[in-house]
């Protein structure tokens, strides 16, 4: 709930300070080279944040995962109990893969055919959400099946 109340007042307040003059009636942002290339950045710095985030958690989770054995094996806990816990995860890597492969494939043939269909406007960005939803279904109904 916190998260939520968070998010909508900081877009509330966002919003707020950019008020300005209503847009010209010939405004088109995907023609605009300027609203492009700003986009572009915002989501590029994003993603490196997003990356960097990711890799600091990581490299947080192993050690105190690192620091909770430790001190499981100093404390004498039952060996049944050990064996249990520094089992290593197993994890789906197959069914990982074959997501990424069907959301990449996916996201390909959206841009195909967003090449295909020209003048780009809002309809391409359409037609790539129509093809990444195709691939969510298309993985859910695969792995659903098996």
């Amino acid at each position: 709930m916190k998260k939520i109340t968070i998010t909508t007042f900081t877009f509330l307040l966002t919003s707020a300070l950019k008020a300005q003059a209503p847009l010209p009636e010939t405004f088109d942002p995907f023609k605009d080279r300027d609203f492009l290339f700003d986009t572009l950045h915002i989501v590029a710095i994003l993603f490196g944040i997003y990356l960097i985030s990711s890799f600091i958690l990581q490299i947080f989770r192993n050690a105190m995962s690192y620091r909770i054995k430790n001190r499981i094996l100093d404390k004498g806990t039952e060996e049944n109990v050990v064996r249990e816990i520094l089992l290593p995860e197993k994890k789906e890597n197959k069914l990982y893969i074959l997501q990424w492969f069907f959301m990449l494939t996916a996201i390909g043939v959206g841009l195909l055919l967003v090449g295909l269909t020209r003048p780009f406007g809002l309809h391409s960005v359409a037609i790539l959400a129509f093809s990444v939803a195709a691939g969510f279904g298309a993985y859910y109904y695969y792995s659903k099946e098996k």
